[in-house]
């Protein structure tokens, strides 16, 4: 098994709902995407995730689901860290607040159907953004769970995690600046420290996220924030702990980080975060450890996962079609 993600690639990728601050100019016009430039920036970001040892995987690109290259937000996957057979995990869908990115939940409900993956479901009306809002801190006897609301997930989502998906307690924190949509764009894992910039929280969830992390918080100023540092993939490759952080990251952040253990692996993804608001974080979607031929995959299922590797594809000369 190894450390794999889920991604789409951006051949349909443009600004279309302006549905968050960065995708819109000072006068609210849209902003409008070099495909060229996207097409360079992502298949770079692809290779360095396989230069430090992760699987990538593709969904396949819908006309018009502009917003598919921003796959974190594609649901949540159940099990994520556990070391059980993918096969045995859950995926449940996201239920999109933009109407523009409705759509996809059926796209990434059939990859993970191909893929060998249970698909589950819950009300149509509870709005859930998946892994971007839903997430783990830590490992082992450090592991925490983080849910965030305010934006694109409803507070009353954290009671179902607790209770009937996850088992454990979710520490809930309240977003208020509709630039950190989610709260993977101002908390990041480190695998036990994490990254927090506080200004997009309320008093009572700073208060909150002080008392629960105390010394494990890595604080991020207003300059981080601003350059989406919180938005940052973190990932354990065998005995690599390894951050993809937006190119821009300041060199004292970085030496702060570094120093709790962590390789910054500086990624330029401008065309994506500077006019769609999505890091390197949002562009993926964490698998956890994916064996290809893992333990009850029919025939059919391991040939898909076989066929949707990137380098598969790069074989294939798929991406000659973009």
């Amino acid at each position: 098994m190894s450390a794999a993600v889920a991604m789409t690639d951006p051949r349909y990728y443009a600004i279309k709902g302006g549905a968050n601050p960065h995708t819109r100019h000072e006068d609210q016009s849209l902003k409008r995407v070099d495909p060229e430039a996207a097409h360079r920036q992502w298949h770079s970001y692809v290779d360095m995730l396989l230069d430090g040892g992760i699987d990538v995987y593709l969904f396949e690109p819908v006309p018009d689901l502009t917003g598919m290259v921003f796959t974190a937000n594609a649901g949540f996957l159940e099990g994520r860290l556990d070391e059980r057979p993918s096969t045995d995990k859950t995926f449940y869908p996201s239920h999109f607040t933009a109407k523009h990115r409705v759509p996809e939940a059926e796209a990434y409900v059939e990859f993970f159907e191909n893929f060998g993956l249970e698909v589950g479901d819950y009300p149509d009306d509870w709005m859930f953004e998946g892994e971007a809002d839903a997430f783990p801190i830590g490992r082992g006897d450090n592991l925490e769970w983080i849910f965030t609301h305010g934006f694109r997930s409803g507070s009353d989502v954290g009671d179902w995690l607790e209770e009937d998906i996850v088992g454990e307690t979710f520490h809930r924190f309240q977003l208020t600046d509709p630039k950190y949509y989610h709260g993977d764009c101002l908390i990041c894992d480190l695998g036990g420290p994490l990254l927090v910039w506080k200004g997009g929280l309320d008093e009572a969830s700073t208060n909150r996220i002080e008392s629960t992390f105390g010394d494990r918080i890595v604080e991020l100023d207003d300059t981080d924030a601003e350059q989406f540092i919180g938005n940052s993939f973190y990932v354990e490759t065998g005995d690599d702990r390894l951050l993809y952080a937006p190119e821009a990251i300041r060199a004292e952040t970085r030496e702060r980080i570094e120093a709790r253990g962590v390789e910054v692996v500086p990624v330029d993804i401008s065309e994506f975060f500077g006019k769609g608001g999505g890091g390197p974080k949002c562009m993926v979607f964490n698998l956890g450890d994916i064996d290809p031929e893992a333990p009850g995959l029919t025939d059919d299922e391991q040939q898909f996962r076989a066929r949707r590797h990137v380098e598969s594809l790069r074989e294939r000369d798929y991406f000659e079609e973009t």
